[in-house]
């Protein structure tokens, strides 16, 4: 598995399982912080096909052409499978870390949800994490 498409899995179900609006993850192989808009495919990773089963709820997501990720989400535990068939992947979100492992290569990727936007109950958002700035101009 590329590591960029390690880092859009993690994206994708880190934001669906925490519930987070991420903007960054932090990379533990790269030793950094990776802008979420930085994803050439980050538009298609906001968009899936879901439909719920009795295992979980089922994502699906397209990355380029005809490849497609294939996610199930259990509580906190995710599995899936790239459709170009050269992975498939378990994980787990715990609080802000996302731990992902590919079968196929027996690899494992680590992340830190680094950056989101949280959205309060009176409609302003501001952001967690740190060197951003809400739109009051307080540093969060």
């Amino acid at each position: 598995m590329r590591a960029d498409t390690g880092l859009s899995i993690a994206y994708i179900a880190g934001r669906l399982i925490s519930g987070k609006n991420i903007i960054s993850l932090y990379d533990y192989c790269r030793a950094g912080h990776i802008d979420m808009a930085s994803l050439q495919h980050i538009e298609c990773l906001t968009r899936s096909n879901a439909f719920g089963s009795t295992n979980g709820s089922k994502y699906r997501y397209r990355l380029d052409k005809g490849n497609f990720i294939n996610l199930t989400i259990n509580g906190s535990t995710f599995i899936g499978y790239l459709c170009d068939g050269s992975s498939h992947f378990i994980g787990t979100v715990r609080g802000d870390s996302i731990y992902l492992y590919d079968q196929g290569e027996s690899t494992h990727f680590n992340y830190r949800i680094s950056r989101c936007v949280v959205e309060y109950q009176n409609g302003r958002a501001a952001y967690e994490g740190g060197g951003l700035e809400n739109k009051g101009g307080v540093k969060i």
